[in-house]
């Protein structure tokens, strides 16, 4: 059957399993979270299994480590997340997320783009961050602050149609089934989505995650 596996779960929570598998291509940026402290993490494409379909996702998370294995989920409005500290981002941050990825998210972006989306996002959760939380990063931004001036000075700009993942590790930003690129059958066929995976809160001293 062709059905999409977030098909309908644009309103509410529903659970899901999740479990990162990689990150590439990425730039390592140091950066300081107000939960994790100051480290250098990777800002790059992150490969998730989502009910174990291969997906794309981007991390909206910068104040919890990336958790190993698979993980319960939910997936819910991209508005609805991150999970406390720092979330719930609200309607105004999730626009700016859905807008940044309809017009910087490219399958073949490099390295340097990729974190430079990255870092944007971040900055957005950062600058709406609740609970005392804060995020602030610390040398190159890889074009990041370009794309939020984009963003701020393009209100109406279209946007891509996402969905938020919340859960033990860091939570991620995904396609919403038919929108933002594509869907993800619910088999166990390896799908690339047109996503942009820029998870990457991994601490150097490991290649794997954090948990």
């Amino acid at each position: 059957m062709g059905v999409s596996l977030l098909t309908a779960l644009s309103s509410k929570a529903t659970p899901v399993t999740v479990q990162e598998l990689s990150v590439g291509p990425d730039e390592v940026v140091n950066i300081t979270s107000s939960i994790l402290g100051t480290a250098d993490v990777y800002a790059g494409i992150n490969k998730l299994l989502v009910n174990g379909v291969a997906t794309d996702g981007f991390c909206i998370d910068p104040f919890h480590w990336s958790a190993t294995g698979v993980q319960n989920y939910d997936s819910e409005p991209l508005s609805s997340s991150p999970k406390p500290p720092g979330g719930p981002m609200g309607a105004a941050e999730a626009m700016k997320i859905e807008q940044l990825w309809q017009y910087a998210y490219a399958p073949s972006m490099s390295a340097a783009q990729a974190a430079g989306l990255q870092i944007a996002i971040w900055e957005v959760i950062g600058a709406g961050a609740t609970g005392g939380a804060t995020f602030t990063l610390n040398g190159n931004d890889y074009g990041a602050s370009g794309l939020l001036t984009w963003v701020n000075n393009n209100p109406n700009a279209a946007a891509a149609n996402l969905l938020g993942l919340t859960g033990p590790g860091q939570d991620y930003v995904i396609p919403n089934s038919g929108g933002g690129g594509g869907s993800v059958p619910d088999s166990g066929a390896t799908l690339l989505l047109f996503g942009g995976t820029l998870c990457g809160l991994f601490i150097l001293r490991r290649q794997a995650c954090i948990s």
